[in-house]
């Protein structure tokens, strides 16, 4: 399969929306519930994208914070 700008538009925009559920219950989801929330999105957003979003969720908000 080759990709293409729309595939890549549609991917982009999938991410976004797995960033927001991610994001709602991040904080009282189970690694169960993390690992269903993976495979909702992964062949919509591609691993890259939301392993990147998991990533930024242990990034500390602030530089005081490190």
């Amino acid at each position: 399969m080759a990709w293409t700008e729309e595939s890549k538009k549609q991917m982009d925009e999938a991410a976004v929306q797995a960033k927001a559920e991610l994001e709602k219950h991040f904080a009282i989801w189970s690694a169960k519930d993390l690992a269903g929330w993976w495979k909702r999105w992964y062949l919509k957003a591609g691993h890259k994208r939301l392993g990147r979003l998991l990533v930024g969720m242990a990034k500390p908000e602030k530089a005081e914070d490190k």
